[in-house]
């Protein structure tokens, strides 16, 4: 089955946004998507998944991350926000946004992907090197790569 990397980005407003007194996920996610000018700190996540298909791993990806797909929307060319409707699969070159531990996250895209390998820090994830290759480039920033239990790699 072929193993596809899945990116994605979690958002933190560095002003709280009060998401209590919204009354659905639609307007939470609304309102921390447009925090007001804010400055946002993002951290960026990419995770490995297998799937029969594109459409599939973005379905075993969100169901990781999400209880239902109530809580996952897309993102039109406007920025404006959508709810789900329907069952059908997920469509991998939409935008999706969610909410994970309060922190709004963005799908970004996927790629097919070759096990034991992970996104090219230096061309921005246009190609694919060995985790060792890319934590020597990133060591001289500072930063590493740590891949967490459940597969996914987090620049340090």
């Amino acid at each position: 089955m072929p193993t596809y990397r899945i990116y994605y980005a979690e958002r933190d407003p560095s002003t709280p946004v009060d998401t209590a007194r919204y009354t659905s996920p639609a307007e939470r996610l609304y309102s921390l998507g447009r925090a007001g000018g804010s400055r946002i700190d993002e951290t960026e996540w990419e995770e490995e998944i297998e799937g029969r298909d594109r459409a599939a791993a973005l379905e075993a990806f969100f169901a990781g991350h999400v209880g239902s797909r109530s809580e996952v929307m897309w993102v039109d060319a406007n920025g404006d926000s959508h709810p789900i409707e329907g069952v059908g699969d997920y469509q991998p070159e939409k935008t999706y946004i969610w909410l994970e531990k309060n922190k709004l996250m963005e799908y970004q895209g996927l790629d097919e992907a070759t096990p034991g390998m992970t996104a090219c820090p230096l061309c921005e994830g246009a190609g694919e090197v060995s985790v060792e290759v890319a934590d020597e480039y990133l060591s001289g920033y500072g930063e590493g790569i740590v891949e967490e239990e459940d597969g996914e790699y987090k620049p340090t």
